[in-house]
């Protein structure tokens, strides 16, 4: 198949249906935050890739700047994740590092944690208990 090169492959017709649907492409992303006293869940959801990652870094700067100092990042509810998103969450483990905070990482579904297991960057991370939802 030969495609013009502004066609965006999201918008490509399905075999099944001839044309893409709303439901068929990934929520757009955006981080939820859990709180209590000390801890912070962040939760990213959908795709932590290059244009997401910003957000996602602004977010934490955000929670640091709030004064917590453990966050726990839950990677269950991504569904993808490139090498922006990758490193977004190695600098994350660095600065917790220098600045003697907590990081603990909650493994995402198995695309997601491909991208670790690829790139020999699994076992650097805390992994934490998976809480309950």
């Amino acid at each position: 198949m030969t495609r013009h090169p502004s066609e965006s492959p999201a918008l490509l017709p399905t075999a099944s249906t001839g044309a893409r649907t709303r439901s068929d492409l990934p929520a757009p992303f955006r981080c939820v935050v859990l709180r209590d006293a000390q801890r912070v869940r962040l939760l990213p959801v959908g795709e932590l890739d290059m244009a997401a990652a910003p957000r996602f870094r602004e977010t934490v700067a955000e929670l640091r700047a709030a004064g917590f100092d453990h966050l726990t990042v839950d990677l269950r509810r991504l569904c993808f994740i490139d090498s922006s998103g990758l490193r977004a969450i190695l600098s994350l483990d660095a600065d917790s590092r220098v600045l003697g905070s907590g990081l603990e990482l909650i493994p995402g579904p198995p695309a997601v944690q491909r991208v670790f297991e690829l790139t020999d960057t699994g076992s650097v991370f805390r992994i934490a208990n998976c809480p309950k939802d």
